[in-house]
């Protein structure tokens, strides 16, 4: 495959480096500041992309059958994702220990409840939204484990103060048959069909 046939999403990942819309690399975006985390809105769909269309920026990268096996295919896009995956970790108040295949999860131990606090642990936040884009992506781009345990951590802290429909959300997202999305009502959908095999 040629860098010009690589999907976007490899190539971002990849050695290759792409360059999103705004001109941002993968590790110039793993350089913002919790500040610029939170006020850019437009980044989280370029490192955690999912098969469905965003509807709030649909010019961004999906995942395709084509970029989900080559994922699977190769471990050095899958650590690069879980990079990804531990500044935003980070960003959300946790210390991520271990590796893709055994991560470790706890609460930042100096300032958690004011870190969470100003990211999602909160009734209703746009972060909610982010965390299950995240969840949803780990698990469709091999990291189900990762996934799994960021889910049980997010639970494990949120003492009640997070929407129950922010939870149901989640909780789809990290059990559901992966080509049912989690905004799906019906469990009897299609969804994406080719994450059913």
């Amino acid at each position: 495959m040629t860098n010009d046939t690589k999907p976007f999403i490899v190539r971002f990942y990849g050695p290759e480096r792409a360059k999103d819309s705004k001109g941002r690399t993968l590790n110039s975006i793993l350089q913002f500041d919790n500040g610029a985390l939170e006020y850019h809105h437009d980044y989280i769909q370029v490192l955690f992309p999912l098969p469905e269309r965003s509807p709030i920026n649909p010019e961004a990268p999906i995942i395709t059958k084509a970029v989900r096996d080559l994922f699977a295919e190769n471990e050095d896009l899958r650590e690069r994702l879980f990079a990804a995956f531990k500044r935003m970790a980070d960003f959300y108040a946790f210390d991520l220990t271990g590796s893709k295949d055994d991560s470790k999860f706890s609460p930042k131990a100096k300032n958690f409840k004011r870190l969470a606090s100003n990211s999602w642990l909160t009734s209703m936040d746009h972060n909610h939204l982010r965390i299950t884009r995240i969840i949803r992506c780990l698990r469709i781009l091999g990291l189900g484990p990762v996934a799994k345990g960021f889910h049980e951590a997010l639970k494990q802290q949120e003492e009640g103060r997070v929407s129950r429909r922010s939870l149901m959300y989640w909780q789809r997202a990290a059990e559901r048959p992966l080509h049912l999305p989690p905004d799906e009502s019906n469990d009897g959908a299609t969804g994406i069909v080719w994450l059913k095999e």
